[in-house]
């Protein structure tokens, strides 16, 4: 193998592993997010009670046995109680969430959160990427597909929907445009179905595509102009 051969392939190699390091960083965090902030309400709870059910378990316990109860006995119910109430404080969040009062208030969140530098990147981008693998209307989603936005010339990635007729019997497809990197928010768009291309690209590496700006990418992909007339 020539020099210049191994340089490409070293240079595919590193390209594969930044990639491959990008999309994990991608689907981990928003995760390892979420699960810190449960450790740490649950932690939080947990002391709370600590000293509450120290108190409480072995003056129930009089009535049943006359032994002191185990410090084992404590943690268990600390824990359980601990796991029932984070359970119920998450329930009540979200149907809270559900109110005009309630988003009121978790905007104000937001934006208190917003305006920490550190915390505003990491917020910002989990809730960005949460969203985007967690959205309902994903599964509705039937493939990807390429358009010419903003312009002819400009191919955007979009995602089809569904398809559309006008009075005289002339096909569209209804096309999502997501944004880059929150594709929560985008266009949509009718788009003659001769002037769509479809593509070999699944639904996820479309959404990891539009979340990272390009960088998690596949190396090549297929895609044909669905002219139908």
């Amino acid at each position: 193998m020539t020099k210049k051969a191994e340089d490409k392939v070293r240079r595919g190699m590193m390209a594969n592993i930044r990639k491959n390091l990008i999309s994990g960083v991608l689907i981990a965090v928003p995760f390892v997010v979420s699960l810190l902030i449960i450790q740490w309400l649950f932690r939080a709870m947990a002391g709370l009670l600590q000293p509450i059910v120290g108190r409480v378990l072995p003056m129930l316990a009089k009535f049943v046995i006359t032994t002191p109860v185990p410090d084992v006995y404590q943690r268990i119910a600390v824990a359980t109680i601990s796991v029932i109430l984070l359970v119920l404080l998450l329930y009540f969040v979200g149907a809270i969430g559900q109110f005009v009062i309630g988003r009121r208030f978790i905007s104000i969140g937001e934006k208190l959160f917003m305006q920490i530098p550190i915390v505003r990147t990491i917020y910002g981008s989990s809730k960005q990427v949460v969203k985007a693998m967690s959205l309902p209307d994903r599964s509705v989603f039937k493939s990807v597909v390429l358009v010419d936005f903003p312009r002819p010339g400009l191919k955007a990635v979009g995602f089809l929907t569904g398809f559309i007729t006008d009075p005289e019997g002339k096909k569209y497809c209804k096309i999502f445009i997501p944004a880059t990197p929150n594709p929560t928010t985008g266009f949509f768009e009718l788009v003659p179905e001769e002037e769509t291309f479809a593509t070999n690209i699944s639904i996820e590496d479309g959404f990891k595509m539009i979340i990272s700006g390009g960088v998690v990418a596949p190396d090549t992909f297929n895609y044909i102009k669905q002219d139908r007339s």
